[in-house]
């Protein structure tokens, strides 16, 4: 048999259980998250036209597509980021009830640098509102991301940075710069660039060093939102002051969340020029040492792209890796780790058909339970409980069973318990296993 390279491809990974614990841990989060907030899952595709990409001419998602023609003859790709395929599936469907609110967890593909934090193929949590146009929705998508960080006590080490597009352009051009679409795209970038390279990019694009400067004036302004509506209003042209009220009520909807203390405005962020039309938001690491956790925002022209008919829309992903990163930043890695609850521990052969039927009635209890599967003796079968952290054993042998009892190991303290044989569950119930 011809040598066969065991190692996975740069940028997708091999996650054995001792470290997919913690990922389930954290879909699980974000699941239920979405779920005590009304989201709805959805199971799309993986492989789409290219041509959902590839219209909205974004070269840092076609240039990184992995693209392909399938044997049909069609121009397909492994899906890049989801969006186009939510506003393709709503597009599709006119009888859906608004608010349309649904979220997924699935693997993305991208062919890209691989940094801490980024990889090739890599999962993603979306959550979307569509339909509505309203600032309670634009809250409610923030408040779930943050509720999401929030659960994993990690709020105090992530901070949400918030702008509206439409608002930032307004001042722009409220202050003579005329070509702000070339301008976004180099404040797009602010951050990875020190104040000169980023007046020199904004010159080489034919602002005016005092028109450089200006921007990198506004764009400076950042903060907790309630205490920078003042400036704001003061910046914006009269015929946006409704985008600065807009702002205010999103500042007091997410006190309302309880979630106000992790956002805060930065004039600098408007990500994704090719789909976001307004709101726009990042989490990031408040230490800074990681890249965005991940971002959002409302993006109410892109379903009508696919279609007949425009309907508004809000959404942001969840970056598992970068998140990952972070837990590991924290010392706070592995969250969680392979876990059996009970190990059945048969002493002899003849003991086995009891052993099971104890696994049965424990795992309808909702229980995660092991057996021996390869006649083990009694000290290996221990071992083998141990390395599979087991939080109780339950040994299960002859001369106990004469005597109507079974014994109960307690594993974190060795300390051993004889109990009643018909009276398992209700002990497991009592010490709060079940």
């Amino acid at each position: 048999m011809a040598n066969i390279n065991l190692e996975s491809l740069k940028g997708m990974y091999d996650r054995y259980p001792e470290e997919w614990a913690t990922w389930k841990y954290l879909i699980e989060t974000v699941d239920e998250t979405a779920e005590e907030f009304g989201f709805r899952q959805i199971d799309p595709p993986t492989v789409e036209r290219q041509q959902l990409w590839t219209e909205k001419e974004e070269d840092s998602v076609t240039d990184e597509m992995y693209a392909f023609e399938d044997k049909g003859g069609s121009e397909v790709t492994l899906v890049p980021e989801q969006t186009p395929t939510r506003a393709r599936l709503v597009q599709k469907r006119k009888d859906l009830k608004t608010p349309v609110k649904w979220y997924c967890t699935s693997k993305r593909w991208r062919y890209e640098d691989v940094t801490r934090g980024r990889d090739r193929e890599f999962r993603q949590g979306d959550f979307d509102i569509f339909g509505v146009e309203s600032v309670e929705a634009d809250a409610e998508v923030i408040a779930a991301a943050a509720t999401i960080f929030k659960k994993l006590d990690l709020e105090e080490r992530v901070e949400f940075l918030i702008n509206d597009r439409s608002l930032l352009e307004s001042i722009l051009e409220s202050q003579g710069i005329e070509n702000t679409e070339e301008t976004m795209k180099v404040i797009d970038d602010k951050e990875k660039m020190s104040e000169e390279e980023f007046l020199e990019d904004l010159m080489d694009r034919g602002l005016s060093r005092d028109e450089a400067e200006q921007v990198d004036k506004v764009t400076d302004v950042s903060g907790p939102i309630s205490e920078k509506i003042d400036e704001l209003r003061e910046k914006a042209p009269e015929e946006v002051q409704d985008k600065v009220d807009r702002m205010e009520s999103l500042s007091d909807a997410l006190q309302s969340y309880g979630v106000a203390e992790m956002c805060e405005i930065d004039l600098s962020i408007v990500r994704g020029l090719a789909y976001y039309t307004g709101l726009v938001f990042e989490a990031f690491d408040s230490e800074g040492e990681l890249r965005a956790l991940f971002g959002g925002g409302r993006y109410d022209e892109l379903v009508g792209e696919f279609g007949d008919r425009d309907v508004p829309a809000v959404g942001f992903g969840f970056g598992y890796s970068p998140v990952i990163e972070l837990l590991k930043k924290e010392g706070r890695y592995p969250v969680k780790d392979v876990e059996t609850d009970v190990y059945i521990l048969t002493v002899s052969d003849s003991v086995r058909e009891k052993g099971l039927d104890y696994a049965r009635k424990l795992r309808k209890e909702g229980l995660k339970v092991e057996t021996d599967l390869v006649g083990r003796g009694f000290g290996q079968q221990l071992g083998y409980a141990d390395s599979v952290n087991a939080k109780r054993v339950l040994i299960v042998g002859e001369r106990d069973l004469e005597k109507g009892q079974v014994t109960m190991k307690h594993m974190e303290s060795g300390e051993e318990e004889e109990i009643d044989q018909d009276e398992v569950v209700e002990h497991l119930e009592s010490e709060g296993i079940i």
